[in-house]
């Protein structure tokens, strides 16, 4: 994959056989939904009861998007001589695959209930000797992988790419992703039905189910060993050696990529992989996928596309409405031509995840925002240069990619939502922006930063080591200063407070008021500070109580 299933991987191709048919695959838009036999007031008869609790527990009604296609429309077309692939509730649409000859598209568009559609992959299928295209890729990495961890925790080589997010600490108030459902969106999942790493999965029932969009079966443990990789970041449990962020959650394993080509049909899996996930009631959906360009070329995207506005994108923000959240990987291009995130990370209301090294810092290769519309992209970071990842071979060896920062985040989103099942996916999400190291100034670099579990843990009510009836400064004033000073204060009661800031003359060049309500995070960032040689004094009043800070530049 050109964009962003995994960096470095190699598609070992094998040398085609004799040439068969010519495949066309169409998107078909419908008119309407007459007839259909559905009623949104029984939902049961197209949603799982799961699905339709989630929607109960935040609020969200059924709608006329969440019926299925008329079945009719489906067999009429069908009848015409093509395949029908699936369908979409969300967008009314049929996906189909018509061989060698288009001709039929023609009769197809005269249907009055066809609103149009849109070519999404041609291509000359061949007889080929499967093989799988990241084997290359997992020799070389595995190649350098530590014997031992050189650490004696539980997590072992996966270590750090939880504890840069305080997941250890969450985990270890008992929250692992008990009763949250993960949908994987991925290219296949080789040998995870053989790998003593996921033994607590199937023994456990909580690998819930397969399925392949690409090829329209339930086989996905021959496919690309990626979305085996990315499973490892999230359910892997080996203890002393790797346990992932979300080690108690069920899971749903959903091909939607073919590894070995780039066409828009991906799009179209990645949305019915979408609507399977509502539908049997997934809490969240990791994507560790991402597209630009194609092979089809007059269908690739340019920058101006990144608006939320592809069909993929718009899929991802559907999830989101029908309240899931999706971690969609930010992409592999930082450091190439295309520089920026690809669809759907550009979806508005999901977290895209861009990626740091082992000590914060970006990774070369982590593509940047802003989406076209200028929102703010990446939405958070994690660990994506030398994140362990579990082998086809039973061993741990350190990758490379955004594709494993999202399921580390993904797992320790389901973790923390696990513990606070009763909040909204959007209140989520803030609240893990809120959370992160740069929140108070996030850039379309790293977002709003690394996010710190334990905080929105604490902020959302749930930390059992917080005392939540007591007033208590979140951080120190520094000493020192750049250009911000970060101002955190939880307030037990309702009560004012006061900010004034002084010139080291103790003239008062900034003065801020607030109410804080009981119960209030108080998060907020002093910046554009004066820059004088002799500092400043930052006072904070609480009702009627005056502490201050002498703070001196950091550059003296």
């Amino acid at each position: 994959m050109k964009n962003v299933l995994i960096a470095i991987s190699l598609f070992l191709a094998a040398a085609p056989l004799q040439a068969q048919d010519m495949v066309y695959k169409f998107w078909v838009e419908l008119t309407d939904k007459n007839n259909n036999g559905y009623s949104i007031d029984h939902p049961e008869a197209f949603l799982s009861q799961r699905s339709i609790e989630r929607r109960k527990k935040q609020n969200i009604p059924i709608t006329y998007d969440d019926m299925p296609v008329t079945a009719s429309y489906r067999d009429q077309i069908a009848q015409l001589g093509v395949k029908v692939r699936y369908t979409s509730r969300w967008f009314n649409a049929v996906c189909i695959e018509v061989k060698n000859d288009t001709g039929v598209m023609k009769m197809i568009r005269k249907l009055s209930f066809v609103k149009g559609s849109r070519l999404m992959y041609a291509r000359k299928e061949f007889d080929t000797e499967k093989k799988n295209p990241s084997a290359m890729m997992e020799f070389i990495m595995g190649m350098n992988a530590a014997k031992k961890p050189d650490n004696d925790s539980e997590y072992g080589f996966g270590l750090n790419q939880i504890q840069m997010l305080k997941g250890d600490e969450l985990h270890a108030q008992g929250k692992r992703g008990e009763g949250m459902v993960i949908a994987v969106l991925d290219a296949g999942f080789f040998r995870m039905d053989e790998m003593e790493t996921f033994d607590h999965l199937r023994n456990e029932g909580r690998l819930l189910g397969t399925y392949d969009f690409v090829e329209g079966d339930s086989l996905v443990y021959e496919d690309d060993m990626h979305g085996m990789n990315v499973l490892s970041c999230m359910a892997a449990y080996t203890p002393g050696k790797m346990v992932g962020t979300a080690p108690k959650a069920s899971y749903w394993l959903l091909r939607t990529e073919d590894a070995g080509t780039e066409n828009p049909i991906e799009e179209s899996n990645w949305v019915a992989g979408a609507e399977f996930a509502d539908s049997v009631g997934a809490d969240l959906i990791n994507s560790s996928l991402g597209y630009t360009t194609f092979d089809l070329e007059s269908a690739s995207y340019t920058y101006k596309n990144l608006d939320g506005s592809s069909l993929i994108s718009r899929a991802a923000t559907r999830c989101a409405r029908v309240g899931m959240i999706v971690c969609n990987a930010a992409g592999n291009e930082g450091s190439g031509n295309w520089h920026y995130i690809g669809v759907p990370a550009d979806a508005d209301s999901i977290l895209t995840v861009g990626g740091v090294d082992a000590m914060g810092d970006h990774s070369s290769f982590s593509s940047f925002g802003p989406s076209y519309d200028g929102r703010i992209k990446p939405n958070i970071v994690a660990q994506a240069t030398s994140t362990t990842v579990a082998s086809s071979k039973g061993k741990f060896y350190p990758s490379q990619g955004t594709s494993f920062a999202s399921p580390v985040m993904c797992g320790m989103v389901a973790s923390l939502w696990s513990d606070h099942p009763d909040v909204n996916n959007m209140t989520l999400i803030h609240t893990i922006e809120k959370s992160s190291n740069q929140y108070f100034h996030p850039d379309n670099t790293y977002g709003y930063g690394l996010p710190d579990f334990m905080l929105a843990h604490r902020m959302l009510g749930g930390d059992s080591s917080f005392n939540y009836q007591e007033d208590q400064w979140l951080t120190e004033i520094p000493e020192t200063y750049y250009d911000e000073v970060a101002v955190q204060f939880y307030s037990a009661k309702a009560q004012s407070l006061s900010i004034r800031i002084r010139d080291h003359k103790g003239r008062k060049v900034r003065h801020l008021d607030f109410n804080l309500s009981a119960g209030e995070f108080f998060m907020y960032s002093l910046r554009d500070l004066p820059q004088g040689k002799k500092g400043i004094t930052i006072e904070i009043t609480l009702n009627g109580e005056t502490k201050s800070w002498s703070l001196k530049p950091a550059s003296e």
